[in-house]
């Protein structure tokens, strides 16, 4: 187990630690008269003497806030920033000696002073403070709401350059699909179920107590090509060795401060500081190799007929050689990081240097990360006046990166070219022109009407490069006023420039280009500043009752700039610059956004004699985007309730070391989008051609009511934790956009309606025992949400430009794939996934003529892509520095729908095709039919009948694995810390139906989920690391 260096904590964070250890070390309930009493009153009445002292860790470092009391007699006192302290104590008295995460003890007072006391490391006792909303510390048996705190160390044991993607399976309540495009990729962060229709649904990411921006970014809206411009959640570029520990709020009360941008839950990071002492130098090594994990399969005894692409020719003599997998290159990942950290008692300081350099399984698809991160804490009067100041930096490169699509992929020619054709005439992807006097494209077949091209053209001369420079610089100021009070003020300025360059060389199908080529850029700047105050107050009223209250206010403002110019090239071939495009032939678009939020918001905390606690917390947001409505603000309340029951049962200690029961009410909500109060204009070549949307005045925040009950359980002197929480929340004034009569004079008018429920449990479970000489961990996350569309728009609804009633659409289509719908209807869910299907009869026959029939006219409900609930079970077993970890992950339930198996099908080179030619046909009602005639209708067009190639979701995976040794520390001297790991992820799928990953998307929105248009596979990651501390 990682030593927790408690002596070493923030010092920003110091006072709030001290004050709530030195409440709880002195707040006494009444007690029963007693011999112990009596004892009592005769030690102080005792002579008193000074008694001094100094508290450290095993380490020898001082250890802050530790409880300091007088045995069986009231009186108490803890240790300062340097971990000494100065008490009045009888002679002969007893002093019991407390903290957080060690091992309490007792110390008979000797006339030999000062003390030197040395804690140990409780390695059975969970955390006790985590890090609640605004960066506030609590301690966790006073929460009212379900929060789940996570060390830096689970992130960094096995790495992903997007850490995202490590909380996959270890935090209840939590869904996270990863990116398609691979390393370096945004992820899709859902917790406790969507719940806005058409506003966003990812987590807030908040950095050392401040909320981060979301890089704007480009969503895939249809499926032909996948995103050019994406990692938008504003978190994946963040060097996850800087990371001290995360805490995960996923309900509406433990995110209620954060006002609309918690609304979906939040992920608190707080990032590592500097230390004081000796300087230390750590250095970390992460390699990985990579190698496609769920792939299609193919068939290779098959050819194609003469002058055909597709493979329905005969059989071949022999197999061929021909595996679409040798495409694939073995992808590598390379992440270091160098921190050095150091400081005195007065000024800490930390600074890292970390880099990412990985090559994709996709010949040509790289991504290479540097950060810079530095960070400083000043102790400027001591005790009264801190200054905190970081600065990252990020500059990153991403090269080639595809999510999915049938244009500009590889992977659409590789997985449907004939296994009888020789793929390696085609590598050498361009041959000299003598014509156009230069070297064009070598590729007989065409784009077969899905834009293919040469597979070894489009990853050599179809270029995708985006560049991305980030500068985030924050400060904080912290100031004691009293022994009770304090006020800390912050502020942060995070820039974003974003250059995305696609470049279409000469002789690119004239799908996509002129003959000379074509050329496009675009330029994005996200820019933020965050201000901010918050008034701590931590006092013991009496007693018996402690009342903790945080008051503050913030700003927040947002911009956005893009610059997008693209155009065909005219004269020469692959010039790439604007004297080379005609105005005719090229169109620029720029675009601007600017949205601002204040803030004002509060925090009331209650404790009564340590095992009742009450919170109340209040918000108001004022929104630029509500601005000319009648309400331009936004109000959100919480309330919250726990008790300690094992402080008040009569419960045996060994059994039950703590049994909490908590419960939580809630509102949060989301500001519609910018600009829609005001009248919208359509243009055209400049001239305005219609309006685009009425004014929408009076709109409207979405508004999420929710509540939950949980429970706590400790047992076994903390061996056995149980944490359960059941949750339901409702969304209302969902934001609709919705069609009008030309005679409006409008396109569409916007209107709050709707109401969307998600209801669920969380369940966490861990147990740690010693068996002989190995320490056992195990951990059981269990979550389930049901999501259900309660109401959509009324019947009618006004159009407010001529105050007459217009019937409303009773459904909205929020993503369409030719045969692949997402639908919204009254009494479905979010997720549910509709496509077409072959005839039937009433009987529900698939009906033959001759061969099967498609039915053109009706898309039926295949499913939901939401899983039904997610379990994961993770056990560690460690021994004499060698630690062995695993995790087995399961997603149960869903539908996902497989485009890409329905082309592989139609083209005659899945598995499947050859297995029915194998067999004389297709089994269709008892009878066969031809395998070529059924494939044609079935899997025709450019998605195929998607109802036949729907999959369960359900999957089961061996997630991680790894193995570490701790080297003996006398090898080196006792100056250095050496860790050696072997490391998995995705090693094995235990069960998947599915043709390819379940869990992988090409959106990080909302919708667009559960579809696979030839999205590049999962990848299993074998790998090694090698951490250094000296």
């Amino acid at each position: 187990m990682q030593r927790k260096n408690y002596a070493l904590l923030p010092q920003i964070n110091r006072a709030a630690l001290v004050a709530c250890l030195t409440f709880t070390s002195i707040a006494w309930g009444p007690t029963a008269k007693s011999s112990t009493n009596l004892h009592s009153m005769a030690l102080q009445q005792a002579t008193r003497k000074t008694i001094t002292g100094t508290v450290t860790d095993a380490h020898g470092d001082p250890l802050i806030g530790v409880s300091i009391r007088i045995k069986n007699a009231q009186g108490g006192t803890i240790t300062d920033i340097d971990g000494k302290f100065t008490i009045q104590a009888p002679e002969n008295a007893t002093i019991d000696v407390s903290y957080v995460g060690y091992v309490t003890k007792s110390v008979k007072i000797s006339s030999a002073t000062p003390l030197t006391i040395v804690l140990e490391e409780d390695k059975k006792q969970l955390s006790e403070v985590v890090v609640t909303a605004l960066g506030i510390k609590r301690e966790s048996k006073a929460l009212t709401y379900n929060v789940q705190d996570l060390k830096g160390s689970e992130v960094t044991k096995i790495k992903d350059a997007n850490f995202i993607n490590v909380l996959a399976g270890k935090v209840a309540g939590v869904t996270i699909n990863q990116n398609a495009s691979g390393v370096g990729g945004s992820s899709r962060v859902v917790m406790r179920g969507t719940k806005s229709l058409f506003g966003e649904n990812n987590a807030l990411y908040v950095l050392d107590g401040i909320p981060m921006q979301g890089l704007r970014t480009k969503q895939s809206d249809n499926f032909y090509e996948s995103v050019e411009v994406a990692d938008g959640d504003g978190i994946s570029n963040i060097n996850p060795d800087d990371i001290e520990n995360m805490s995960v709020l996923t309900g509406a009360s433990a995110a209620a401060l954060y006002g609309n941008r918690g609304a979906n839950g939040v992920i608190l990071i707080t990032t590592k500081k500097g230390t004081v002492g000796k300087p230390r130098v750590s250095f970390s090594n992460n390699t990985t190799f990579s190698s496609p994990f769920v792939t299609p399969k193919f068939q290779n005894t098959y050819g194609r007929k003469e002058g055909e692409f597709a493979s329905w020719g005969e059989k071949l003599e022999h197999p061929s050689s021909y595996n679409p997998l040798d495409f694939f290159n073995t992808g590598y990942n390379v992440m270091n990081s160098v921190a050095l950290s150091t400081g005195s008692e007065t000024n800490q300081t930390h600074i890292s240097i970390g880099s990412v350099n990985a090559g994709g399984i996709i010949p040509k698809n790289k991504y290479n990360r540097y950060n810079f991160t530095f960070r400083n804490s000043w102790d400027v009067i001591k005790d009264k006046l801190q200054f905190d100041f970081s600065l990252l930096y990020v500059r990153q490169n991403t090269k080639n990166g595809i999510g999915q699509g049938m244009y500009y992929n590889p992977l659409v020619p590789i997985y449907l070219f004939p296994p009888s054709d020789d793929i390696q005439r085609y590598a050498v992807y361009e041959m000299y022109n003598a014509t156009r006097k230069f070297k064009t494209q070598n590729w007989p077949y065409g784009n077969l009407g899905l834009g293919i091209q040469n597979p070894f053209w489009i990853v050599n001369r179809n270029n995708f490069d985006t560049k991305r420079e980030r500068y985030i610089g924050s400060f904080s100021a912290k100031w004691k006023i009293t022994s009770w009070m304090n006020i800390l003020g912050r502020a942060r300025m995070d820039n974003a420039y974003t250059d995305f360059e696609r470049k279409l060389y000469a002789s690119t199908d004239g799908l996509f280009a002129n003959p000379p080529g074509n050329w496009m850029t675009q330029e994005d700047k996200n820019t933020s500043t965050y201000l901010d105050f918050l008034v701590n107050i931590d006092k013991q009223l009496n007693e018996d009752v402690r009342l903790l209250a945080n008051i503050g206010g913030s700003y927040f403002d947002e911009k956005y700039k893009s610059h997008v110019f693209e155009g065909n090239l005219t004269r020469v071939p692959n010039f790439f610059h604007p004297s080379n495009m005609t105005p005719s032939e090229s169109s620029t678009v720029y675009s601007n956004l600017h949205t601002q939020t204040q803030s004002f918001y509060g925090k009331v905390e209650v404790g009564y004699r340590n095992f009742l606690f009450a919170d109340a917390t209040g918000r108001i947001d004022y929104f630029s985007t509500l601005l000319g409505t009648s309400k331009d603000y936004v109000f959100y309340p919480s309330v919250g309730a726990s008790i300690l029951l094992s402080e008040v049962l009569p419960l045996p200690k060994k059994i039950v070391s703590l049994w909490k029961l908590r419960g939580s009410y809630a509102q949060v909500g989301n500001p519609p989008s910018p600009y829609l109060t005001r009248e919208a204009i359509a243009l055209s070549n400049g001239n305005p051609v219609s309006e685009a949307h009425t004014p929408a005045d009076h709109l409207k925040p979405e508004m999420t009511k929710a509540f939950e009950l949980g429970m706590d359980l400790r047992l076994f002197e903390n061996k056995l934790n149980i944490a359960a929480t059941y949750y339901n929340s409702n969304t209302y004034n969902q934001l609709f956009r919705y069609k009008l009569p030309p005679s409006s004079g409008y396109e569409y008018a916007f209107e709050n309606a709707g109401k969307v429920n998600n209801w669920g449990i969380e369940l966490s479970a861990s147990y740690n025992q010693k068996i002989g000489p190995v320490d056992w961990t195990a951990n059981l996350i269990y979550s389930l949400n049901r999501n259900k569309i309660k109401e959509l728009l009324p019947e009618f609804v006004t159009d407010r430009t001529t105050n007459t009633t217009v019937k409303a659409p009773t459904e909205f289509e929020v993503s369409s794939a030719e045969s692949y719908k997402m639908i919204l209807r009254k009494g479905g869910t979010m997720s549910d996934i509709y496509a077409t299907h072959l005839k039937q009869d009433y009987q529900g026959n698939i009906l033959v003529d001759g061969n099967v029939q498609k039915d053109d006219n009706d898309f039926i409900k295949v499913g939901s892509a939401a899983p039904r609930y997610n379990l994961s079970l993770r056990n560690s077993f460690a021994w004499k520095g060698i630690e062995f970890g695993f995790m087995i992950d399961a997603r149960v339930g869903g539908v996902v729908v497989s485009a890409t198996q329905a082309l592989l099908d139609q083209f005659g080179v899945s598995k499947q095709t050859a297995d029915a030619r194998d067999a004389g046909g297709v089994n269709v009602n008892n009878g066969k039919v031809n395998a070529e005639q059924y494939y044609a209708v079935v899997a025709g067009g450019r998605t195929g009948l998607l109802a036949h190639y729907a999959y369960s979701a359900t999957n089961v995976r061996l997630r991680e694995m790894s193995l570490s040794y701790d080297l003996p520390e006398k090898w080196f001297t006792n100056k250095l810390k050496v860790n050696l790991s072997l490391t998995a992820h995705n090693l094995l799928m235990l069960y998947n139906k599915a043709p390819f990953d379940p869990e992988l998307t090409a959106n990080t929105g909302t919708y667009y989920q559960g579809f696979d248009y030839f999205m590049p596979p999962s990848q299993r990651n074998i790998g090694f690391s090698v951490k250094v501390n000296f």
